[in-house]
């Protein structure tokens, strides 16, 4: 509010209505800039968290696969025996190309793929018969396709370029109803993490590939670094299908998400890929993601050694947050790089681009323009987990465009349709503030002996309390999650956790409320 000789100004003390009027909608816009302001930093906090939680699950990777490759091996030279003979349980599992090839792909008519939405949008369950016809035929599908996809928009077509779904399928039968089916004229590319967070992974890739089979050339998928076994422990998707089906239906969701391409390339101008360039993009053009091979063991394949990392990259990067830095660098994620303008601009100038088409990245629009609008980030996941407040979007490319020139965007609340709980803006920020503090207790349980030691140094009189300056960075600097904790600080510590001043952290009585409890 103004003051005017030291009185607050107020509409009722302004004669001139105009004034008053002109007051109120300062204030008003002050207030929103406050709101957006405090919603951007609890993103921060939530997508920083997150960031860590992937660097976590990357970091197991190794071990989780010596662990299977041990697994894989006891099968092979120990399973027959325990069997009786025949074929290894390995050789009976795995999904060979050869074996496929000689299957007959289902046939999915319209009506039946219609059948199918309907199904879905009543709750019914794919049956586990189904599910296997549909993921076995897809990925016979998925092997004859090529590492980078080409698309041309026909005349009078459009292609929809759809960003992360995260088990969604609210949003999935959304986009149906409200931009039609796929067709000749209506093309597809649905740009990978079609999994996890969400309840309803398994009914979205099916759902997906049932679309594919039906519509070879109007349908396109990417993979994304959630189509990755790995992660999918940790982050529901294994949970789901084994609840739903067993954990062979998982396996064979996975043979199926090794084929699946890096990338397409829509009217030869915009590069559609789930995350970002390679760290070595000067030395990486199209052509060269063109020949990563695909298929199990990727890493393994003769002709991707030395490819092991663009992998990893087209999957996990982002563009770097801060729009004046130039180069890579290493990415919190624990996998993939943050790259500047220059990267971008260097590279399409190499490979003839107008536009990069990635996802990976919840923003709150919905879709996002990064890199002198060169690089779009879309998102289609709307109110991502039931609490992130943001919009879903999808991208739309013309015939004969450079790069997409349309977006759809949705807002879940204002569609009856979808069947998911709406929340306020105030209740989501509530929510979205519990899941950050959730989320960094696991990481305060986890690292308590390291936080204590840390304190301790800090605490060179022996107070037993810390500053809550000192209280933050060591929380930083410990966990290794770098953001505003004192955004946090009503949520993790009570009066009881502060010196009398309230002016610091009584640390080891604060550390002694985060134990595991056993059920």
């Amino acid at each position: 509010r103004a003051r005017r000789g030291g009185t607050m100004e107020t509409p009722a003390s302004i004669s001139n209505s105009a004034a008053a009027a002109t007051l109120i909608q300062r204030a008003f816009r002050g207030a929103q800039k406050r709101i957006a302001a405090e919603q951007a930093e609890l993103a921060h906090v939530l997508n920083a968290l997150e960031e860590a939680d992937e660097a976590r699950i990357n970091a197991r990777e190794s071990v989780m696969t010596q662990v299977n490759k041990k697994l894989e091996d006891f099968i092979a030279n120990v399973g027959s025996s325990l069997r009786g003979g025949g074929e290894t349980a390995l050789s009976k599992s795995a999904l060979h190309a050869k074996s496929l090839q000689k299957k007959e792909l289902p046939s999915l008519t319209v009506g039946s793929l219609h059948n199918f939405v309907a199904g879905l949008e009543n709750d019914e369950r794919v049956a586990m018969v189904d599910a296997l016809a549909i993921l076995q035929a897809a990925t016979v599908m998925f092997m004859s396709e090529p590492s980078v996809c080409d698309i041309t928009v026909p005349s009078g077509g459009k292609c929809t370029i759809v960003g992360d779904l995260h088990g969604q399928l609210d949003d999935l039968l959304h986009l149906l109803r409200k931009l039609g089916m796929p067709s000749s004229e209506n093309v597809y590319v649905f740009n990978g993490d079609l999994v996890d967070r969400g309840d309803h992974s398994c009914e979205i890739v099916l759902l997906i590939f049932a679309l594919k089979l039906s519509h070879p050339d109007a349908v396109f998928v990417n993979r994304g670094n959630h189509e990755e076994p790995h992660i999918n422990i940790y982050s529901g998707f294994e949970e789901e299908c084994v609840s739903k089906y067993d954990h062979r239906v998982f396996q064979t969701f996975h043979q199926a998400f090794v084929w699946l391409p890096y990338a397409c390339l829509v009217n030869e101008k915009t590069l559609v890929l789930h995350a970002g360039l390679p760290a070595d993009s000067k030395n990486v053009g199209l052509d060269d993601i063109r020949g990563i091979a695909r298929g199990p063991d990727v890493c393994s394949e003769e002709a991707n050694w030395g490819k092991e990392r663009w992998i990893r990259d087209l999957t996990w990067s982002d563009p770097h947050p801060d729009p004046n830095f130039r180069g890579v660098e290493k990415s919190a994620r624990g996998a993939g790089v943050l790259w500047g303008e220059d990267v971008t601009i260097e590279f399409f100038a190499r490979n003839g681009l107008s536009a990069l088409v990635r996802s990976h990245q919840c923003v709150d629009a919905g879709v996002d323009v990064a890199h002198g609008e060169r690089v779009y980030t879309v998102f289609s996941a709307s109110n991502y987990c039931g609490m992130s407040g943001n919009l879903g979007a999808v991208l739309i490319q013309r015939h004969g465009c450079d790069k997409p020139t349309e977006t759809y965007q949705w807002d879940p609340r204002e569609e009856a349709t979808m069947s998911a709980p709406v929340v306020s803006k105030r209740k989501s920020k509530e929510m979205r503030k519990a899941a950050a503090i959730t989320q960094a207790t696991e990481y305060i349980i986890e690292h308590r002996a390291a936080l204590l030691e840390y304190f301790k140094r800090c605490d060179g009189k022996r107070t037993g309390a810390v500053s809550f300056h000192a209280w933050a960075k060591g929380l930083s600097q410990v966990l290794q999650v770098r953001l505003a904790w004192n955004r946090l600080v009503g949520g993790l510590v009570g009066p009881a956790d502060m010196d009398d001043s309230c002016d610091g952290v009584l640390y080891e009585k604060w550390l002694g409320n985060f134990e595991v409890e056993l059920k």
